[in-house]
Protein backbone atom coordinates (compact mmCIF):
# COMPACT_ATOMS: atom_id res chain seq x y z
CA UNK A 1 0.00 0.00 0.00
CA UNK A 2 2.80 2.53 0.94
CA UNK A 3 4.68 1.41 -2.49
CA UNK A 4 1.41 2.38 -4.42
CA UNK A 5 1.15 5.05 -2.38
CA UNK A 6 4.42 6.14 -3.03
CA UNK A 7 3.66 5.91 -6.94
CA UNK A 8 0.52 7.49 -7.37
CA UNK A 9 2.24 10.69 -5.52
CA UNK A 10 4.91 10.34 -8.19
CA UNK A 11 2.49 10.60 -10.92
CA UNK A 12 0.85 13.76 -9.57
CA UNK A 13 4.46 15.66 -10.15
CA UNK A 14 4.71 14.01 -13.24
CA UNK A 15 0.98 15.20 -14.01
CA UNK A 16 2.22 18.46 -12.81
CA UNK A 17 5.12 18.97 -15.19
CA UNK A 18 3.42 17.63 -18.27
CA UNK A 19 6.34 15.31 -18.64
CA UNK A 20 5.77 13.94 -22.13
CA UNK A 21 5.99 17.57 -23.26
CA UNK A 22 9.37 17.66 -21.61
CA UNK A 23 10.70 16.09 -24.80
CA UNK A 24 9.61 18.51 -27.18
CA UNK A 25 12.15 21.63 -25.45
CA UNK A 26 15.60 19.45 -26.07
CA UNK A 27 14.51 19.23 -29.77
CA UNK A 28 14.45 23.06 -30.41
CA UNK A 29 17.66 23.15 -28.81
CA UNK A 30 18.73 20.87 -31.64
CA UNK A 31 17.21 22.52 -34.00
CA UNK A 32 18.67 25.61 -33.31
CA UNK A 33 22.27 24.20 -32.77
CA UNK A 34 22.88 22.30 -35.98
CA UNK A 35 21.63 25.10 -37.96
CA UNK A 36 24.10 27.54 -36.65
CA UNK A 37 27.02 25.49 -35.77
CA UNK A 38 28.86 23.25 -38.31
CA UNK A 39 28.68 19.15 -37.34
CA UNK A 40 32.55 19.60 -37.55
CA UNK A 41 32.43 22.30 -34.83
CA UNK A 42 29.72 20.27 -32.49
CA UNK A 43 30.70 20.25 -28.87
CA UNK A 44 28.35 17.13 -27.33
CA UNK A 45 28.64 18.24 -23.93
CA UNK A 46 27.73 22.19 -24.61
CA UNK A 47 24.81 20.46 -26.40
CA UNK A 48 23.63 18.65 -23.57
CA UNK A 49 24.14 20.93 -21.33
CA UNK A 50 21.70 23.13 -23.39
CA UNK A 51 19.24 19.98 -23.74
CA UNK A 52 19.24 19.99 -19.93
CA UNK A 53 18.63 23.38 -19.29
CA UNK A 54 15.70 23.74 -21.86
CA UNK A 55 14.35 20.64 -20.69
CA UNK A 56 14.13 22.40 -16.79
CA UNK A 57 13.19 26.06 -18.47
CA UNK A 58 9.84 23.82 -19.94
CA UNK A 59 9.35 22.08 -16.45
CA UNK A 60 9.65 25.51 -14.96
CA UNK A 61 7.08 27.23 -16.79
CA UNK A 62 4.68 24.73 -16.74
CA UNK A 63 4.73 24.44 -12.96
CA UNK A 64 4.11 28.50 -12.76
CA UNK A 65 1.31 27.72 -15.24
CA UNK A 66 -0.45 25.84 -12.63
CA UNK A 67 0.65 27.89 -9.76
CA UNK A 68 -0.96 30.78 -11.02
CA UNK A 69 -3.93 29.12 -12.57
CA UNK A 70 -4.75 27.66 -9.48
CA UNK A 71 -8.15 29.11 -8.63
CA UNK A 72 -9.38 29.10 -12.62
CA UNK A 73 -8.59 25.18 -11.89
CA UNK A 74 -10.56 24.93 -9.35
CA UNK A 75 -13.54 25.82 -11.41
CA UNK A 76 -12.40 24.09 -14.54
CA UNK A 77 -9.70 20.95 -13.74
CA UNK A 78 -10.48 20.28 -9.87
CA UNK A 79 -8.81 16.85 -10.80
CA UNK A 80 -5.25 17.87 -11.19
CA UNK A 81 -2.70 17.98 -9.03
CA UNK A 82 -2.83 21.60 -7.25
CA UNK A 83 -6.27 22.21 -6.78
CA UNK A 84 -7.04 19.15 -5.73
CA UNK A 85 -4.87 18.92 -3.42
CA UNK A 86 -2.42 16.10 -4.07
CA UNK A 87 0.36 18.17 -4.63
CA UNK A 88 0.60 21.62 -2.55
CA UNK A 89 0.90 24.61 -4.29
CA UNK A 90 3.99 25.67 -2.31
CA UNK A 91 5.60 22.29 -4.21
CA UNK A 92 4.86 24.14 -7.41
CA UNK A 93 6.59 27.21 -7.11
CA UNK A 94 9.53 25.59 -5.46
CA UNK A 95 10.18 23.21 -8.66
CA UNK A 96 10.01 25.97 -10.46
CA UNK A 97 12.23 28.24 -8.65
CA UNK A 98 14.75 24.96 -8.60
CA UNK A 99 14.52 24.52 -12.11
CA UNK A 100 15.24 28.01 -13.37
CA UNK A 101 18.19 28.02 -10.74
CA UNK A 102 19.38 24.91 -12.46
CA UNK A 103 18.89 25.88 -15.69
CA UNK A 104 20.50 29.17 -15.69
CA UNK A 105 23.54 28.26 -13.47
CA UNK A 106 23.83 25.05 -15.82
CA UNK A 107 24.57 27.34 -18.67
CA UNK A 108 26.96 29.55 -16.78
CA UNK A 109 29.08 26.61 -15.60
CA UNK A 110 29.13 24.71 -18.39
CA UNK A 111 28.56 26.51 -21.99
CA UNK A 112 30.82 29.38 -21.71
CA UNK A 113 29.18 31.64 -23.56
CA UNK A 114 27.60 35.07 -22.73
CA UNK A 115 24.89 34.91 -25.92
CA UNK A 116 23.80 31.20 -24.29
CA UNK A 117 23.51 32.95 -20.69
CA UNK A 118 21.76 36.09 -21.91
CA UNK A 119 19.28 33.94 -23.89
CA UNK A 120 18.76 31.21 -21.29
CA UNK A 121 17.88 34.91 -19.10
CA UNK A 122 15.41 36.14 -21.86
CA UNK A 123 13.62 32.99 -22.32
CA UNK A 124 13.05 33.06 -18.43
CA UNK A 125 11.79 36.23 -17.82
CA UNK A 126 9.49 35.21 -21.35
CA UNK A 127 8.34 32.11 -19.47
CA UNK A 128 7.81 33.96 -16.66
CA UNK A 129 5.69 36.84 -17.86
CA UNK A 130 3.70 34.41 -19.81
CA UNK A 131 2.58 32.39 -17.03
CA UNK A 132 1.92 35.55 -14.87
CA UNK A 133 -0.24 37.83 -17.00
CA UNK A 134 0.87 37.40 -20.94
CA UNK A 135 -1.31 34.05 -21.54
CA UNK A 136 -4.58 36.14 -20.53
CA UNK A 137 -4.52 39.30 -22.71
CA UNK A 138 -4.76 39.16 -26.23
CA UNK A 139 -0.99 38.61 -27.27
CA UNK A 140 -0.95 34.79 -25.70
CA UNK A 141 -0.67 33.01 -28.52
CA UNK A 142 2.39 35.48 -29.85
CA UNK A 143 3.76 35.51 -26.22
CA UNK A 144 4.07 31.50 -26.49
CA UNK A 145 5.34 31.66 -29.92
CA UNK A 146 8.18 33.66 -28.44
CA UNK A 147 9.20 31.85 -25.85
CA UNK A 148 9.62 28.64 -28.34
CA UNK A 149 11.42 31.07 -30.71
CA UNK A 150 14.02 32.21 -27.95
CA UNK A 151 14.63 28.38 -26.96
CA UNK A 152 15.47 27.51 -30.75
CA UNK A 153 18.02 30.44 -30.25
CA UNK A 154 19.04 29.35 -27.17
CA UNK A 155 20.87 25.99 -29.03
CA UNK A 156 21.85 28.13 -31.60
CA UNK A 157 23.51 30.88 -29.38
CA UNK A 158 26.96 29.47 -28.82
CA UNK A 159 27.39 30.72 -32.43
CA UNK A 160 26.58 34.15 -31.43
CA UNK A 161 29.37 34.40 -29.50
CA UNK A 162 31.26 33.19 -32.35
CA UNK A 163 30.24 36.39 -34.44
CA UNK A 164 31.10 38.57 -32.06
CA UNK A 165 34.24 37.01 -31.71
CA UNK A 166 35.46 37.48 -35.34
CA UNK A 167 32.98 39.87 -36.55
CA UNK A 168 35.85 41.60 -38.66
CA UNK A 169 36.81 38.36 -40.42
CA UNK A 170 35.50 36.84 -43.10
CA UNK A 171 34.56 33.49 -40.83
CA UNK A 172 31.79 35.64 -39.57
CA UNK A 173 30.13 36.11 -43.05
CA UNK A 174 29.71 32.30 -43.29
CA UNK A 175 28.80 32.13 -39.42
CA UNK A 176 25.71 34.72 -39.78
CA UNK A 177 24.50 32.68 -42.62
CA UNK A 178 24.38 29.37 -40.49
CA UNK A 179 22.44 31.88 -37.77
CA UNK A 180 20.45 32.88 -40.56
CA UNK A 181 18.69 29.15 -40.61
CA UNK A 182 18.50 29.27 -36.79
CA UNK A 183 16.45 32.31 -36.67
CA UNK A 184 14.17 30.82 -39.53
CA UNK A 185 13.80 27.44 -37.74
CA UNK A 186 12.89 29.52 -35.01
CA UNK A 187 10.61 31.57 -36.65
CA UNK A 188 9.02 28.82 -38.22
CA UNK A 189 8.28 27.17 -34.82
CA UNK A 190 6.97 30.11 -33.41
CA UNK A 191 4.18 30.60 -36.36
CA UNK A 192 3.74 27.01 -35.56
CA UNK A 193 3.05 27.54 -31.70
CA UNK A 194 0.55 30.00 -32.79
CA UNK A 195 -1.35 27.47 -34.81
CA UNK A 196 -1.77 25.36 -31.75
CA UNK A 197 -2.38 28.05 -29.53
CA UNK A 198 -5.64 28.83 -32.10
CA UNK A 199 -6.51 25.60 -31.33
CA UNK A 200 -5.96 25.31 -27.71
CA UNK A 201 -8.34 28.66 -27.60
CA UNK A 202 -10.80 26.36 -29.29
CA UNK A 203 -10.60 23.95 -26.71
CA UNK A 204 -11.15 26.06 -23.98
CA UNK A 205 -13.88 28.15 -25.69
CA UNK A 206 -15.66 24.17 -26.63
CA UNK A 207 -14.85 23.23 -22.78
CA UNK A 208 -16.87 26.69 -21.48
CA UNK A 209 -19.41 26.39 -24.00
CA UNK A 210 -20.59 22.71 -23.52
CA UNK A 211 -21.72 22.64 -20.67
CA UNK A 212 -24.31 25.72 -21.39
CA UNK A 213 -25.47 25.14 -24.98
CA UNK A 214 -24.27 22.23 -26.10
CA UNK A 215 -22.41 23.42 -29.05
CA UNK A 216 -19.63 25.40 -31.14
CA UNK A 217 -20.47 26.99 -33.97
CA UNK A 218 -18.19 30.02 -34.54
CA UNK A 219 -15.25 28.07 -34.02
CA UNK A 220 -14.72 26.99 -37.34
CA UNK A 221 -12.83 29.57 -39.53
CA UNK A 222 -10.28 29.66 -36.60
CA UNK A 223 -9.57 25.41 -37.43
CA UNK A 224 -8.86 26.19 -41.16
CA UNK A 225 -6.89 29.21 -40.19
CA UNK A 226 -4.77 27.36 -37.96
CA UNK A 227 -3.81 24.84 -40.40
CA UNK A 228 -3.72 27.06 -43.43
CA UNK A 229 -0.62 28.61 -40.87
CA UNK A 230 0.62 25.33 -40.70
CA UNK A 231 0.45 24.56 -44.62
CA UNK A 232 2.62 27.94 -45.01
CA UNK A 233 5.43 26.93 -42.45
CA UNK A 234 5.31 23.24 -44.65
CA UNK A 235 5.51 25.52 -48.02
CA UNK A 236 8.09 28.12 -46.32
CA UNK A 237 10.10 25.28 -45.36
CA UNK A 238 10.65 23.75 -48.58
CA UNK A 239 11.24 26.78 -50.78
CA UNK A 240 13.50 28.71 -48.04
CA UNK A 241 15.23 25.54 -47.73
CA UNK A 242 15.66 24.39 -50.64
CA UNK A 243 16.81 27.41 -52.70
CA UNK A 244 18.18 30.12 -50.08
CA UNK A 245 19.24 28.12 -47.01
CA UNK A 246 20.62 25.09 -49.34
CA UNK A 247 19.89 22.50 -46.84
CA UNK A 248 20.63 18.82 -47.24
CA UNK A 249 17.92 17.55 -49.69
CA UNK A 250 17.42 14.74 -47.27
CA UNK A 251 15.41 17.31 -44.53
CA UNK A 252 12.91 16.64 -47.45
CA UNK A 253 12.01 13.70 -45.52
CA UNK A 254 11.18 14.70 -42.94
CA UNK A 255 9.30 17.72 -43.48
CA UNK A 256 6.99 14.87 -45.56
CA UNK A 257 6.81 13.09 -42.39
CA UNK A 258 5.89 16.68 -40.43
CA UNK A 259 2.93 17.67 -43.21
CA UNK A 260 1.97 14.15 -43.61
CA UNK A 261 1.48 14.09 -39.58
CA UNK A 262 -0.60 17.56 -39.93
CA UNK A 263 -2.45 16.38 -42.50
CA UNK A 264 -3.68 13.30 -40.47
CA UNK A 265 -4.35 15.50 -37.24
CA UNK A 266 -6.56 18.01 -40.04
CA UNK A 267 -8.56 15.00 -41.44
CA UNK A 268 -9.54 13.71 -38.32
CA UNK A 269 -10.12 16.70 -36.76
CA UNK A 270 -12.57 18.28 -39.00
CA UNK A 271 -14.21 14.54 -40.14
CA UNK A 272 -15.28 14.04 -36.17
CA UNK A 273 -18.94 14.08 -36.62
CA UNK A 274 -19.46 14.20 -32.77
CA UNK A 275 -16.95 17.26 -32.70
CA UNK A 276 -18.98 18.94 -35.19
CA UNK A 277 -22.54 17.92 -33.80
CA UNK A 278 -21.25 18.60 -30.17
CA UNK A 279 -18.42 20.50 -29.89
CA UNK A 280 -16.55 17.40 -28.06
CA UNK A 281 -13.62 19.15 -26.26
CA UNK A 282 -12.13 15.51 -25.83
CA UNK A 283 -11.64 15.70 -29.44
CA UNK A 284 -9.98 19.06 -29.66
CA UNK A 285 -8.32 18.18 -26.84
CA UNK A 286 -6.84 15.07 -28.69
CA UNK A 287 -5.79 17.65 -31.77
CA UNK A 288 -3.49 19.53 -29.83
CA UNK A 289 -2.37 17.22 -27.80
CA UNK A 290 -0.56 15.62 -31.01
CA UNK A 291 0.06 18.88 -32.79
CA UNK A 292 2.24 19.54 -29.16
CA UNK A 293 3.95 16.20 -29.01
CA UNK A 294 4.78 16.87 -32.78
CA UNK A 295 6.60 19.54 -32.35
CA UNK A 296 9.71 17.29 -31.84
CA UNK A 297 9.03 16.27 -35.98
CA UNK A 298 8.75 19.90 -37.34
CA UNK A 299 12.16 20.47 -35.13
CA UNK A 300 13.49 16.82 -36.78
CA UNK A 301 13.22 18.78 -40.45
CA UNK A 302 15.80 21.31 -39.53
CA UNK A 303 18.19 18.92 -37.80
CA UNK A 304 18.39 16.53 -40.83
CA UNK A 305 18.37 20.18 -43.44
CA UNK A 306 21.89 20.80 -41.58
CA UNK A 307 23.26 17.85 -40.12
CA UNK A 308 22.06 15.09 -42.55
CA UNK A 309 18.94 12.63 -42.38
CA UNK A 310 20.62 9.89 -39.62
CA UNK A 311 20.43 13.58 -37.52
CA UNK A 312 16.88 14.40 -38.29
CA UNK A 313 15.59 10.77 -37.72
CA UNK A 314 17.34 10.60 -34.22
CA UNK A 315 15.82 13.21 -33.21
CA UNK A 316 12.54 12.10 -34.21
CA UNK A 317 13.55 9.30 -31.22
CA UNK A 318 12.50 12.19 -28.47
CA UNK A 319 8.74 11.62 -29.93
CA UNK A 320 8.60 8.03 -28.97
CA UNK A 321 8.79 8.70 -24.95
CA UNK A 322 6.84 11.51 -25.43
CA UNK A 323 3.91 10.44 -27.33
CA UNK A 324 4.12 6.76 -24.83
CA UNK A 325 3.92 8.90 -21.98
CA UNK A 326 0.72 11.03 -23.28
CA UNK A 327 -1.19 7.85 -23.18
CA UNK A 328 -1.13 7.68 -19.39
CA UNK A 329 -0.36 11.72 -18.60
CA UNK A 330 -2.00 14.56 -20.09
CA UNK A 331 -0.51 17.10 -22.25
CA UNK A 332 -2.86 20.21 -22.08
Amino acid sequence: MQDHGRINALKQYLLLIRLPNVFTAPSNILAGYFAAVPLVQANGFHLVSLMVSSGLLYVAGIALNDYFDMETDRRERPGRPLPSGRVPRAHALAIAIAAIAAANATIALTVNSLASLAISVALTGAIVAYDYSLKRGPAAAFAMGATRFLNVILGASPAITTVIVVASSAAAFGQERLLAAAVFAAAMQFAYVVAIMMLSKKEATVSGSSSSNGSSRNEGPSVYAAFLIIAGVVVSIAAVGLFLLQFKPEFLVNLAIFAGVMAAIFFFFVNDRRLAGSGSPSRVSHAVKNMVLSIVVLDSVFVAGSAGLEYGLATLLFAVPAFLLAKRLYVT
